[in-house]
């Protein structure tokens, strides 16, 4: 057992060699940008509350632990459901010398450690970066947050066992209703954007105008009072941390975990023992629908092939989709604080410098997708090589999928900014071709980085986790954030610099579609050529 559990180990987090440097560096610049966002949040966010509202440093960081209790939770939750329920290697491990007892405690052992090592990642430098704001940090205050993460794992593990069986079911449910589960993706993620946008609203108000409202003082005492419940277990992981009434602290989280444990493992492992058998029977090939032959000419028939494949990959129909479906919204609420900062910094009339910026990173996030549309295809590629239709003609239908998607999240966006008076007439003009032109670029450069990088190779479940993403990420942000520089600049620092600002975002978006289409054209049929 103790072989299986260190074969898993270094699966997961063992240096592969296959894996290019070249990937490596680019996973870990794009970690270490997030973290950055992330840590730069927390300490304004300490900071100001620290400011205006006057609490003490344990009381306060109830907020924080709690929101990595839940996240925690989420994260465990979803390792209990993919390893112990959903497992891709079932097939495998069922030939292993290993009853499936010993396979059980084994998945167990091994969410736990990969919960911890996340729970050390996210605790450590979260509550370091909140010392430094609250001007709290001791040795005993680092020996705390050591402690603070050995414990926090506790008690999402514990939970997640539970969490993990009714969300299995509903999951299962749902198997074949994936615009159901996208629609609830798409609400939360709204509810995330709309929560992050007020916080950052929040800091906003208070660096540039140095107060807050007296009813919103009062929310967040309110908020921070309610979290320093006996009842959550943050509070008494707080006590951990900040060494007050620790023992008190530690027998809650330790005596509450091993109760939820103990009660979750023996209700899992009888679900565990009943789905293992059903899969290993072949049950979850039951009732399965048989798909029926389409008359469709070869270029509809491909349109709807990407479309259906768009929705029955998660990573793709969630991220892509419900990116782009909920767009107008983050497009809404981003502008509104996109124009509050700027103004404050820049001066007035700055609209159309921010729509342009906000419009342009939205559309950077979801073309950046656009860098998969080889790699969906899988260990299915190789029927692209026999499709009686030439290799270029087949990527254009395909870019054609992202380009309908992300233009049509445009429009949405810019009659919001119409209907709102954000932007006059011949400004949403301007928006509205320079975006355009942009998203054409975006899925061209997309391709043309997929093909050289197409990494076909089969993946767990079908997903699709590349890093071509990311290439594809940093370099839209980078010509989104020249978009916003023309938009905010040029109307302030030349003669007629609102008309220059216009034929600039133009110019920007017609040399980036070009110069990708025509890379393109040239080299396409050559590359996919050479895709084995």
């Amino acid at each position: 057992m103790f072989d299986f559990i260190r074969l898993q180990l270094k699966l997961k987090w063992g240096f592969n060699r296959n894996n290019s440097k070249r990937n490596a560096i680019m996973t870990a610049v794009a970690a270490v940008l997030a973290v950055g966002v992330a840590l730069a949040l927390v300490w304004g966010l300490s900071f100001v509350l620290k400011t205006s509202v006057g609490v003490a440093a344990k009381e306060l960081s109830t907020l924080f632990l709690s929101i990595l209790i839940v996240g925690l939770t989420v994260v465990a939750t979803g390792m209990q459901i993919k390893r112990l329920y959903n497992p891709a290697d079932i097939n495998i491990t069922a030939r292993f010398p290993l009853s499936s007892f010993k396979i059980f405690v084994s998945s167990l052992i091994l969410n736990y450690i990969d919960l911890t090592i996340y729970s050390t990642v996210l605790v450590v430098p979260i509550m370091l970066v909140f010392g430094w704001a609250m001007n709290c940090i001791t040795v005993a205050y680092v020996f705390g947050i050591i402690l603070g993460a050995l414990f926090m794992p506790l008690i999402p593990f514990a939970l997640s066992v539970f969490l993990a069986i009714p969300i299995m079911y509903v999951n299962t449910l749902l198997k074949k209703h994936n615009i159901i589960k996208l629609v609830v993706f798409i609400i939360l993620l709204v509810v995330l954007f709309v929560l992050y946008y007020y916080i950052l609203t929040i800091l906003a108000n208070f660096f540039i105008h140095r107060n807050w409202e007296e009813g919103t003082i009062g929310i967040w005492k309110a908020l921070i009072t309610g979290l320093n419940s006996v009842f959550n277990p943050a509070h008494h992981l707080a006590s951990i941390v900040f060494f007050e009434n620790f023992w008190l602290g530690f027998g809650v989280i330790l005596g509450v975990s091993v109760v939820l444990l103990g009660l979750g493992v023996v209700v899992a492992k009888f679900v565990y023992q009943n789905i293992r058998t059903k899969q290993l029977e072949g049950g979850a090939l039951v009732n399965t629908r048989r798909s029926k032959l389409d008359e469709f000419g070869s270029t509809r028939a491909m349109l709807k092939h990407n479309f259906l494949e768009i929705l029955h990959t998660k990573s793709y129909s969630y991220f892509y989709l419900g990116v782009a479906i909920s767009t107008p919204v983050m497009v809404f609420f981003c502008n509104r604080l996109v124009d509050m900062v700027g103004q404050a910094q820049i001066g007035k009339n700055i609209n159309f410098g921010a729509a342009m910026l906000v419009v342009s990173i939205f559309m950077a996030m979801i073309g950046s997708f656009a860098a998969l549309i080889i790699s969906m295809e899988g260990r299915n590629f190789y029927i692209t090589k026999l499709i009686p239709m030439s290799y270029r003609r087949q990527l254009l239908v395909k870019a054609l999928v992202n380009i309908v998607v992300s233009i049509g999240a445009l429009l949405v966006s810019v009659v919001v900014l119409a209907c709102l008076k954000f932007l006059n007439a011949v400004e949403i003009v301007v928006l509205l071709v320079s975006q355009i032109l942009f998203v054409f670029g975006l899925v061209f450069n997309g391709l043309n980085i997929n093909l050289v990088n197409p990494n076909i190779k089969p993946k767990a479940n079908g997903e699709a986790e590349e890093i071509n993403i990311t290439y594809m990420l940093m370099i839209g942000i980078v010509v989104a954030a020249g978009f916003g520089l023309v938009g905010f600049m040029l109307p302030k620092a030349v003669p007629n610099g609102s008309t220059w600002a216009y034929v600039g975002a133009v110019a920007i978006g017609l040399v980036y579609a070009l110069v990708n289409f025509l890379v393109f054209f040239f080299t396409a049929n050559r590359k996919y050529g050479k895709i084995e």
